[in-house]
């Protein structure tokens, strides 16, 4: 090998390889490229955090008024509730949601149960305690419309995909009067005797209307 050869430097592409010398070539582009991703997501982060989330919340909170109100039957209550939230919290779950109270209970209250149906339906959430509720207020409309079986069927399913003291009870309530109607009076009782015996907290038991559907069918 000749001097020349022995003192010619060895380029960083044959010992290194395309790969690494494009990033020794390019380190500032890459470093400023990386520090950018990792800024987006940050910034990403703290919007989920600190507003998309406090604003969600906020809005949760807001809604469980015209939901409860929803809920005993008091739907000129519920109505006002959800329209405010719907103005107050626009572009939340919980004016989607309130937009779904707002509606139905409007059709719902002219007696159009096929249209309060429709946007129940449009509901797709699979919230712990929302999409029960909504679940039971369809079973109630279905009630209406004559089609009791699948009435019947959605009750139950609240029911139990609740399986808590604001909904569960009242689902059985509702399928209890039913029962009634369709002369399963044994059927009734059952479910009566169930909200008294695992229930006895609850709003139908300390009202004493379980009591009182149970003296009247006896």
């Amino acid at each position: 090998m000749s001097k020349k050869q022995k003192d010619e430097p060895i380029l960083a592409d044959e010992m290194l390889g395309k790969s690494e010398a494009f990033v020794i070539r390019h380190k500032n582009v890459i470093t400023y490229t990386v520090a950018a991703i990792l800024v987006a997501v940050l910034g990403y982060i703290i919007y989920q955090k600190f507003i998309v989330e406090p604003k969600e919340k906020e809005a949760m909170i807001a809604l469980q008024e015209p939901m409860y109100q929803s809920l005993i039957g008091k739907n000129d209550y519920a109505l006002e509730g959800a329209n405010a939230v719907i103005e107050n919290h626009s572009g939340t779950d919980a004016a989607n949601v309130a937009n779904i109270i707002a509606g139905s209970l409007t059709a719902y209250e002219l007696g159009n149960y096929e249209e309060a149906i429709a946007i129940f339906e449009e509901y797709d959430g699979n919230d712990d305690i929302i999409a029960p509720k909504v679940k039971h207020a369809l079973g109630n409309c279905y009630s209406h419309t004559g089609d009791t079986d699948k009435a019947i069927e959605l009750l139950l399913e609240a029911a139990e995909e609740a399986n808590n003291e604001a909904v569960t009870p009242l689902c059985w309530r509702d399928l209890a009067a039913m029962y009634e109607q369709q002369g399963k009076k044994e059927e009734a009782i059952n479910l009566y005797e169930r909200i008294k015996t695992e229930y006895p907290g609850c709003m139908l038991v300390l009202s004493g209307e379980i009591d009182s559907q149970l003296a009247i069918i006896k």
